[in-house]
């Protein structure tokens, strides 16, 4: 854009509505009384062009700038005045700088569903019957569906959105026991509801009921956050009771629906592969991120179709993160998390059935998993105590049971080592591992009692 032959203006891309530019500070020098001349340079190459360019003046108002230029040494001094051109050129180099924004992409819906929905008599599209509109299932007690205006938005109906606002809603009673029957679920082993999935008439009854009621209560109540039900459920007295049992109280409650103690568990597949981690030091906390593909053996692998590009490869770091975070591939199973019942991702899977069989016992004695996690815990241990095998022993006991190791246990510990290193000839480092390895594998590391 030119104005008496001066360049005061350019632009870039593809214009399609007015832009009104302010070009006072530019043409001050060249205006000039009853004749201007306005000039547009406009190269392009397709699409055609059109330009409708002018020059607009507010009369009614003077631009700070002028009247700076004008009248500001008389009203504010030579000094005062140099203070404003000088804040007023770091303000416009700032106002030059571009600012690159980051693109976020999210999965979004493209909705479709504003045509009309009637029942269909005996099922024919030609026998239509009366107009259906979207309402919530009435045995849940839920509301007339109402869609605000102001939620139809372009395509969406907002039918989604007011879904969502129900299913979340505090007046909701069955949300929020919902999610207070899986949390409770995740720390015993069982629900209160044990059919996780099946509240209805099918399903089993809370076997306590008004324990769930307040639950829920506590999860709207404290909005729901999630940390603080952990909190409250782990410091109860009923998750910190034993499991050990007496026979009076089995012969009343068999299926402890009372709750009178703890029912022992196994940990889940990713609890135990988790609790190896860490007990070894490898445990890489990090957040978020892709999926992680951990070590999985050839012979694995040469069951897939495509066996050089059946499985990603992740660096030794990533394949330390906790198990959350590995990649679920429907065709090829993580072999160890499959040993301890992992949920079979083709089907929703509320609650895991837990098995106990032989090729747990195999997968925790010979999985390199398990056998470098033990060359790790015994590698860590040598450094806390070198060349000390009662202390090491100790240190390794004390680390997978966090409780004070026993005299016999240690002195076990110590005649294993020993004869490890008379029968088979293995070096003090080697026995020292496979004691490691039966740390790993012991009940009490495994098991929540």
């Amino acid at each position: 854009v030119y104005l008496n032959g001066k360049l005061i203006m350019s632009f870039m891309g593809h214009r399609s509505n007015y832009t009104e530019v302010d070009v006072t500070r530019e043409c001050l020098d060249v205006l000039q009384t009853g004749r201007n001349t306005l000039a547009i340079h406009c190269k392009q190459t397709s699409g055609g062009q059109y330009i409708d360019a002018g020059l607009v003046v507010d009369q009614s108002k003077t631009p700070v700038p002028v009247l700076a230029r004008l009248y500001g040494k008389e009203v504010f001094g030579e000094a005062k005045l140099n203070e404003y051109n000088k804040l007023r050129e770091e303000l416009e180099k700032i106002q030059a700088i571009r600012v690159t924004l980051k693109s976020e992409y999210a999965m979004g819906v493209a909705e479709d569903s504003r045509r009309k929905m009637w029942i269909l008599r005996r099922g024919m599209p030609a026998l239509k019957g009366e107009e259906v509109g979207p309402a919530f299932p009435k045995i849940l007690a839920a509301p007339a569906v109402h869609v605000p205006n102001d939620y139809t938005v372009g395509r969406a109906t907002g039918k989604r959105r007011v879904l969502a606002e129900w299913i979340a809603s505090p007046e909701n009673p069955m949300t929020a026991r919902v999610m207070a029957n899986r949390l409770w679920q995740h720390h015993f082993g069982r629900g209160i509801v044990r059919s996780s999935n099946n509240f209805g008439f099918i399903g089993e009854k809370p076997t306590h009921p008004e324990l769930l009621n307040w639950l829920a209560n506590e999860l709207v109540a404290g909005d729901w956050k999630l940390k603080r039900m952990h909190k409250l459920i782990m410091m109860s007295k009923t998750y910190q009771m034993s499991s050990r049992g007496n026979e009076i109280a089995l012969a009343k409650d068999p299926n402890n629906d009372f709750m009178w103690r703890y029912d022992m568990r196994r940990l889940s597949a990713e609890e135990i592969r988790d609790s190896i981690l860490n007990l070894t030091g490898k445990l890489n906390l990090k957040m978020g991120g892709p999926s992680i593909y951990t070590e999985v053996p050839r012979d694995v692998l040469a069951t897939s179709s495509r066996p050089g590009g059946a499985w990603g490869n992740s660096s030794e770091e990533d394949r330390n993160r906790r198990s959350v975070y590995i990649f679920v591939k429907r065709s090829l199973h993580e072999p160890f998390l499959s040993a301890f019942d992992w949920a079979d991702t083709d089907n929703t899977c509320d609650v895991r059935f837990v098995t106990t069989v032989p090729t747990q016992t195999l997968t925790l004695m010979n999985s390199k998993f398990l056998n470098d996690s033990a060359e790790t815990l015994a590698k860590h241990v040598a450094e806390e105590a070198p060349g000390d095998a009662t202390a090491q022993i100790r240190h390794a006991l004390h680390k997978a049971t966090h409780r004070k190791p026993t005299d016999e246990e240690v002195q076990d510990g110590l005649d294993l080592i020993k004869e490890l290193k008379e029968k088979t000839e293995a070096s003090q480092e080697d026995a020292m591992q496979r004691f490691c390895l039966l740390v790993l594998n012991l009940n009490e590391f495994l098991y929540l009692d």
